[in-house]
């Protein structure tokens, strides 16, 4: 019936422009959704039977994700499940996008997936991606993918990878539990959720646009759902993540501080790709983060380094006590003890508010001094910018 109702409105807005601007502001601003409760997911998204572990908000895996993931991971045992989990509708859906995406180069030997993206209620909206098959039922109601089938295509670059999406735009009913595809061939699949009414928010804002509106997707199911999947949240090596039930974190900017995310200030297309992130474990909230994308040091670039924030002193400080005054931060991280010594480190000073230089220090296997900072030499930093 819901279909019909919106063949009739198209067809009155073929005749009035009057009616055309009417339906464009209804449909634009979703209010032919339903309105939001709190838990509006009623079904697994997944087969948790086959679920190893959920990845929290905040993952980081640079360069393509310098900065904290807006989005959870559901991870099975390839060696169990060679042939994934089946994926299903949370909660009663219209799924409003479906796009195919090839790779250039494969990902854990997959060269195309697809991703689906659907609205829940009014205020909130969400995506699977890295769904490597669709189930029988969506192929019978979408048919084929290719531009000859009046799907967008466009293409984009990450690291050197180039992706191709072809993208069906649709309008589909989907009630709870409807099972949607197969995933987790390459281990995993992702789960982004947004929510309008929640606004996070970073020093820059433009770098930050797809990411204002996340939530954690659990926290939208019902209760005995979501403690059965708040039990699998745990790192990769299987230790519940700290706090108990932390679902992650991704706004970590603290103005006028280190604390946030940054990117070379010569960065390229992407400023995630050339980024870095002051912030803390997706796993362990306490544990202190630094993330770096593409840096310009081979030996340095693309790692996560992580320590043990100190709350005075200069030695791995808390990054929202970092700031523009005159001082050097240097951070001996767990990967640089070798031996009984640190023989790597990474020095930081603020410039500005704005801006700082991050310089890496290898001595080759020699100890470091306990204070390293008389080895700062700017012409040898980096310049990152918000």
């Amino acid at each position: 019936m819901k279909h019909k109702i919106l063949i009739v409105i198209v067809s009155a807005i073929v005749v009035s422009g009057c009616l055309f601007s009417f339906f464009f502001y209804y449909y634009s601003n979703k209010l032919y959704l339903p309105s939001c409760n709190d838990t509006p997911f009623t079904s697994y998204p997944v087969d948790l039977t086959k679920i190893t572990n959920i990845v929290p908000l905040g993952n980081l895996n640079p360069p393509g994700h310098t900065f904290p993931t807006d989005h959870m991971y559901f991870f099975t045992d390839t060696n169990i499940y060679p042939d994934g989990f089946a994926i299903y509708a949370p909660g009663d859906i219209t799924i409003n996008l479906i796009s195919k995406v090839e790779y250039s180069n494969p990902i854990s030997n997959i060269t195309e997936d697809y991703s689906i993206e659907f609205d829940v209620c009014r205020d909130v909206w969400g995506r699977y991606g890295h769904v490597n098959n669709l189930s029988d039922y969506l192929w019978g109601l979408i048919g084929d993918f290719g531009a000859e089938y009046g799907d967008d295509v466009y293409s984009w670059e990450v690291a050197g990878d180039t992706f191709t999406a072809y993208q069906k735009h649709l309008n589909l009913a989907v009630p709870a539990g409807q099972e949607l595809g197969v995933a987790g061939w390459g281990g995993g699949f992702d789960f982004w959720l947004k929510d309008s009414r929640v606004t996070l928010s970073w020093v820059n804002t433009e770098w930050t646009q797809e990411f204002q509106h996340t939530v954690c997707p659990l926290d939208y199911f019902i209760d005995s759902l979501k403690s059965t999947m708040q039990a699998k949240l745990t790192d990769w090596s299987g230790t519940p993540v700290y706090p108990a039930n932390y679902c992650g974190k991704i706004d970590f900017d603290v103005p006028n501080t280190a604390q946030g995310i940054w990117t070379k200030y010569d960065y390229i297309n992407r400023a995630e790709d050339y980024g870095l992130s002051l912030v803390y474990s997706n796993f362990n909230a306490s544990k202190g983060v630094i993330s770096i994308g593409l840096a310009g040091n081979s030996s340095w670039d693309s790692h996560v380094y992580t320590f043990n924030p100190a709350e005075d002193g200069y030695r791995n400080r808390v990054f929202n006590e970092v700031s523009n005054d005159g001082h050097i931060y240097y951070y001996f991280c767990d990967e640089f003890y070798s031996g009984t010594n640190y023989t790597k480190v990474i020095l930081i000073k603020m410039i500005n508010d704005r801006q700082l230089r991050l310089q890496f220090i290898d001595y080759g296997g020699v100890p470091l001094p306990d204070d390293p900072t008389p080895l700062w030499n700017d012409s040898k930093s980096i310049l990152y910018i918000r």
